[in-house]
């Protein structure tokens, strides 16, 4: 059997701008590599990974499904990436091969019914589009086996009923320094874009006074610069879009991370990053976070854009215990975890004869 791994369908990988995604990509890639697998990663032009297999194909990109409203018609290009991709797997799989689908577009959830092998996707958001949550909804019915989620509350915001399965990313612990001791105030990590929230992070700061880094790839830039000139003195700073090692050794230093999503994060990557570091995550109550931001133990979940809350919550992190924090990644969120989750999907996927949890029938 080979592993075919469509790629993100909005950027390359290697930009940053396919968020949580890329990561998920490349970790799949080389676990899967590790434990025995055939695995080629199949990517936008302009992507850059080390990866055992990566080929790259044009087509234009992908809108993001946030830039679309729920009602909207999705459209389809004759010269879409995604489309180049999934015609050039059709002419060349074989029937025992698998296709793990990372992009979050209706069209490998509707050709998984014609494809020549099997056709899995892990969705990577929450509900954000008719046409692809009935899509999701017909697939649950009658192919689970077929879908991957990372969190309960992001299946269940499809209206999909549990059980079902859920992959949550892993991390290469080794590359997450633990500190007990930071050195400076709170820190934010995502792309910068409205729908994260950023907004809130300077009134915080604003607020409070405390000082906030951020850290991410600057995906809107007139968003970035509207709020430096309506919080003119406010003490938040830009720190760049670092690689994962350089982020690791920066988000370590900070006493806590904060999280203020204004849609439904389907799990929010950046969150166990910080936690693999021992850094408390202060965040609101939207998706995903709440499998892994426990009140009084990794951090403090916040109303959704309650400021106050957020004011409050930051005040209370001095009794969050930070090996704790690690010790949550270690027990839930490692690549071996990510790995063995990946490897029962497929055998799933290559039997068509389980369940949305991979209980045999």
């Amino acid at each position: 059997m080979r592993v075919h791994l469509l790629s993100t369908a909005v950027a390359p990988l290697g930009s940053g701008l396919g968020g949580g995604v890329e990561h998920m990509v490349v970790s799949a890639a080389r676990q899967l590599h590790d434990l025995g697998q055939a695995v080629q990663v199949i990517a936008p032009t302009g992507s850059k990974a080390a990866v055992p297999d990566l080929l790259v194909l044009a087509g234009q990109l992908a809108s993001t499904a946030m830039s679309h409203g729920y009602d909207d018609p999705l459209p389809i290009e004759a010269d879409a990436f995604l489309g180049e991709a999934l015609r050039w797997l059709a002419a060349r799989v074989r029937p025992d091969d698998v296709v793990l689908n990372f992009s979050y577009d209706w069209l490998p959830l509707f050709v998984s019914d014609f494809f020549p092998c099997p056709l899995g996707t892990l969705v990577s958001m929450g509900s954000l589009n008719r046409s692809l949550d009935v899509e999701i909804r017909r697939i649950a019915s009658h192919r689970p086996e077929r879908l991957a989620f990372l969190s309960e509350a992001q299946a269940a915001s499809f209206g999909v009923p549990g059980p079902v399965r859920l992959i949550p990313p892993g991390l290469d612990l080794a590359r997450y320094r633990y500190n007990a001791h930071p050195g400076r105030d709170c820190c934010w990590l995502g792309r910068i874009t409205p729908e994260k929230g950023l907004d809130d992070v300077f009134a915080f700061a604003a607020r409070t006074g405390h000082a906030v880094t951020v850290f991410g790839v600057m995906q809107n830039p007139a968003y970035w610069d509207g709020l430096v000139r309506r919080y003119p003195g406010v003490p938040v700073t830009y720190g760049g879009f670092l690689d994962r090692p350089a982020l690791a050794e920066a988000v370590r230093e900070y006493r806590a991370m904060l999280m203020t999503p204004k849609w439904l994060e389907a799990f929010g990557i950046v969150g166990i990053e910080a936690l693999a570091c021992g850094t408390p995550v202060v965040a609101y109550r939207r998706g995903g976070v709440g499998d892994y931001v426990i009140d009084g133990e990794t951090g403090w979940l916040v109303e959704p854009d309650d400021l106050d809350g957020l004011c409050a919550a930051v005040e209370r992190v001095a009794r969050i215990d930070r090996a704790r924090c690690r010790r949550l990644v270690e027990n839930r969120y490692t690549l071996t975890h990510y790995g063995a989750a990946l490897t029962d999907w497929l055998r799933a996927l290559a039997a068509g004869s389980t369940d949305s949890t991979g209980a045999t029938t």
